[in-house]
């Protein structure tokens, strides 16, 4: 049985593009499992998908108009779950 692959990968901040170092956990399949920033001042944006960080000083509606620009389908795909 294949074991879940672990990463360190840099991202980016939704809102600013302020650089964090994530830790990532990724299926066998290549799916996305978990995902956490590993440096301070940054914390993850719940998203199925792929991983994506915000800086801690961003608020909740700073963060989602930078979702619906950066991911524009992303508002009609959740109210269909």
């Amino acid at each position: 049985m294949a074991e879940n692959r672990k990463v360190v990968e840099p991202h980016g901040c939704i809102v600013c593009g302020k650089v964090y170092n994530m830790l990532v956990v990724y299926s066998p399949e290549g799916n996305l499992v978990n995902c956490t920033p590993t440096d301070s001042g940054g914390h993850r944006v719940p998203d199925q998908d792929r991983p994506l960080v915000a800086c801690d000083r961003h608020g909740e509606s700073q963060i989602e108009a930078a979702l619906a620009k950066h991911y524009p389908g992303r508002a009609a795909e959740e109210e269909e779950e």
